[in-house]
């Protein structure tokens, strides 16, 4: 037992001779405490061994040296956590000031703990940088000099863009309706980039030939040209989305001195090739984009509001605060379409909203765009987050009954369209209606139609999806005042048809039976949707003919414009069978008005109107 308590320790080698060996010129082995020959001449207590670091005389025995350093180390772990604690009781003061005060303790000056958190700061970013290179050459394809900016790259690229020889931008006066159409119709909902920011770096671009621009001031003058070029294409491969391709492929020149994980500039770098990839789905994949600057946001800390201590600067605090809520309301957004879980939870964020305008439009022409759109557009984030982390993404047991928060979650989705303030223009209302209806359908329908949703429910998805189609068809036609669409509306769309379609295949018989559905019980009253009124059997065969017409103009407008044919081949052929279906069964009704449509698309009888 006490050989077990007091192991014999050994090396493989010994560091130096102990004195006694070392004086007789013998053989030490060096065994610890004492070597063999001190053991066997009774010099156990005077075996010490020698050290070239040290004078003769002055030797430290390989224990000592050991105990010095558990030591060492041990103060070093205790400084560690004692500045841990530190950090922690400031946040916490912080996000809850609510809560008691922390324990009375030695003081921490502010100069001090900036210090810290600017170490911190430098600490964070090293370790990004050092993660990427430890761990890229593991990985096949990838080299010893695998960087941040590559690795965003190869995540995230579907084509391998273009190569251009010149990159040379035109006149300062030709890209001034460019940039107005990106603060007007983008930036109001994306303001991650202030307008001051935008405009100093075009200004550096463009002053002695760009000769003292940063990477960043042109990586944001030619990918901001390139969004506002492509939201304003009308066809994949006109001449708008070509100038696009060009001036995104020559900002790439400057990828790698842009993006360095551990800062909030490429963050922003990030944020803006997220909205390129939404308008250029062939070139790159924007839940990839997304994904990557949710995860470096939180790395440095941005979806919490700093502590009072830190002191940060007003207009620094608010580009934090804008560049979060950005990327919250981009990773919401990119996860419902794609149906992926979310990169981060609501519960660890706590950000104060931005403010609603950067200077005064009454006092400074040159900002005249506010941030209203953007504000109202984080309202509704955060209720269609709750509402999906709740039907789709929690590890909580399932609702024994879902229809009473899903009733909610509607009620408060269009609650809030309807309260949108009149400064928001109509275009814009437009795209923010389309998302509710969308959202609508998405969570009525978290498991599919059958046996899990209310008649009352269904028919909902039907007046859903009719209004979606009416509004979009309207759009298609109307395309000099169209807002930001992206790919992701494609998506949407896809997403509202194969619901519809899905409901005439299963629910035929709910849909035409002429009858109201009943409101389920223990749910709130949907005073803000809009009521469903008993319609005849003709009047529902009509209303789905038109709807199936209008969603199919939308594709065909849609399509095109981001060169994806496959949603509307594929709309085509599904919707085929059930225009077929229809006509069959209403031929069936006028024939013999009391037996209904005949059958089903799925082959079962069905009724018509009430006998």
């Amino acid at each position: 037992m006490a050989k077990v308590e007091t192991p014999l320790l050994r090396v493989s080698r010994p560091v130096s001779a102990c004195q006694r060996c070392r004086n007789a010129k013998i053989k030490c082995d060096g065994k610890l405490p004492a070597c063999s020959a001190c053991e066997k001449v009774g010099k156990t207590a005077e075996c010490a061994s020698a050290n070239d670091n040290f004078a003769r005389g002055k030797e430290r025995s390989y224990v000592a040296s050991l105990e010095t350093r558990v030591e060492k180390l041990e103060r070093q772990i205790a400084q560690a956590k004692a500045r841990k604690a530190a950090s922690s009781n400031l946040l916490n003061i912080s996000a809850q000031p609510f809560l008691s005060p922390p324990m009375s303790g030695p003081p921490i000056h502010g100069r001090a703990q900036r210090k810290e958190a600017s170490n911190i700061d430098d600490l964070v970013s090293d370790f990004g940088f050092l993660s990427v290179n430890a761990t890229a050459r593991d990985f096949n394809g990838f080299t010893r000099d695998m960087s941040f900016a590559r690795l965003v790259l190869s995540t995230s690229s579907r084509e391998e863009m273009p190569r251009y020889t010149s990159h040379v931008l035109p006149q300062r006066y030709a890209i001034a309706p460019l940039i107005e159409h990106y603060l007007g119709n983008i930036n109001v909902s994306y303001p991650f980039l202030t307008e001051t920011m935008l405009y100093g770096s075009i200004d550096a671009v463009y002053q002695e030939g760009g000769r003292n621009a940063s990477p960043m001031d042109h990586w944001t003058t030619r990918l901001v040209l390139a969004v506002a070029l492509a939201s304003q294409s009308r066809r994949r491969g006109d001449t708008q989305y070509q100038d696009a391709v060009r001036y995104a492929s020559s900002a790439l020149d400057h990828i790698e001195k842009v993006l360095h994980p551990g800062s909030v500039p490429a963050i922003q770098a990030l944020i803006l090739l997220v909205l390129y990839s939404m308008l250029d789905p062939h070139h790159f994949n924007s839940w990839y984009l997304i994904g990557l600057a949710s995860r470096a946001m939180v790395d440095i800390g941005l979806h919490q509001d700093p502590p009072p201590e830190l002191q940060i600067k007003e207009p620094e605090l608010e580009v934090r605060r804008r560049v979060y809520h950005c990327v919250y309301d981009l990773d919401r957004s990119i996860s419902m379409v794609y149906s992926r879980g979310f990169s981060f939870t609501d519960g660890s964020g706590h950000v104060t909203a931005p403010k609603l305008r950067e200077g005064s439009a009454a006092t400074n022409p040159l900002f005249p765009y506010g941030l209203d759109p953007a504000i109202q557009l984080g309202h509704l984030r955060r209720i269609q987050s709750e509402a999906y982390q709740k039907l789709f993404q929690s590890d909580r047991p399932a609702l024994e009954d879902t229809w009473p928060f899903m009733a909610k979650s509607i009620q408060n989705m269009h609650r809030w369209w309807v309260d949108l303030p009149d400064v928001i223009v109509h275009s814009m209302k437009q795209l923010f209606r389309c998302d509710v209806l969308f959202s609508s359908i998405l969570i009525l329908s978290p498991t599919g139609l059958k046996g899990t949703l209310s008649e009352y429910g269904k028919v909902l998805i039907f007046e859903y999806a009719f209004e979606y189609a009416e509004i979009m068809s309207s759009i298609s036609q109307d395309q000099g005042k169209v807002s930001f669409y992206t790919s992701h509306d494609l998506l949407r769309t896809s997403c509202v048809a194969d619901r519809f379609l899905d409901l005439l295949l299963i629910d035929s018989t709910i849909l035409f039976s002429g009858l109201v559905p009943v409101i389920p019980l223990n749910s709130p009253a949907l005073d803000d949707v809009p009521g469903i009124s008993s319609c005849g059997l003709a009047e529902m065969v009509n209303r789905s003919r038109r709807c199936l017409n209008l969603l199919e103009r939308v594709f065909e407008w849609l399509c095109p414009r981001f060169g994806l044919p496959t949603h509307l081949n594929e709309f085509r052929a599904k919707s085929r069978m059930v225009r077929q279906s229809l006509e069959a069964g209403y031929t069936n009704w006028n024939a013999n008005p009391r037996a209904g449509l005949g059958v089903d698309f799925q082959g079962g009888p069905i009724y018509g109107l009430p006998r």
